[in-house]
């Protein structure tokens, strides 16, 4: 015996129970779609928030590695090594030499390693948006305050001082401070209305 249409449109998924059938309407099944969108609405810009400040503290613990790797490389050669910033190509080097044209962040660096924000996730640039830098610290327009955009390792264990900010699409904001005093580094990150030192 063939069921009438109506019937069929009516019920989805039906399942026999003791002699009879039983499922979801359709508006039922349109209701819980619909709550399931509202929910993917509200929690996805709070996952990509979150996914945009695990990528931004990823790449700055990766620079940060490279800063040591640069100390302990110079005292290991007993030569200069660098870590440069491409704020163009958003592109960080650890370079142990300067190349046959003696000077820091040019194309002939001997390259160790070197990565790109651009393939790191988040949507991350350098720069503090209108954040402002960390407080007494210098302005910068690309988010990188050492001179020629490098952060110099020199055998004295000393170098440039100076700054690097970055930031994700998702509005979290980071920094990496060096000072010359003991030649360490400072991280501080912007909580939604100040710069925090971590």
């Amino acid at each position: 015996m063939k069921r009438p249409a109506t019937h069929v449109a009516g019920r989805i998924c039906a399942l026999t129970y003791g002699g009879r059938n039983a499922g979801f309407t359709i508006m039922e099944l349109l209701v819980t779609v619909a709550i399931i969108g509202i929910v993917a609405g509200v929690a996805l810009p709070a996952l990509s928030a979150y996914y945009g400040g695990c990528c931004l503290k990823a790449v700055v613990y990766e620079i940060t590695g490279m800063i040591k790797e640069a100390k302990q490389s110079t005292l290991v050669t007993d030569s200069d090594h660098a870590v440069s910033f491409n704020t163009d190509s958003r592109k960080i080097s650890l370079a142990s030499g300067k190349g046959d044209d003696d000077q820091w962040s040019t194309d002939d660096d001997v390259i160790i390693r070197s990565l790109r924000l651009a393939r790191k996730g988040g949507s991350l640039s350098f720069g503090y948006g209108s954040c402002g830098p960390v407080p007494d610290l210098v302005v910068s327009a690309d988010g990188v305050t050492f001179p020629n955009n490098t952060l110099v390792c020199n055998t004295k264990l000393s170098g440039s001082s100076g700054s690097v900010y970055i930031q994700s699409a998702s509005g979290s904001f980071m920094a990496i401070v060096m000072n010359t005093k003991d030649y360490g580094y400072k991280l501080w990150r912007w909580d939604g209305g100040k710069w925090v030192k971590m």
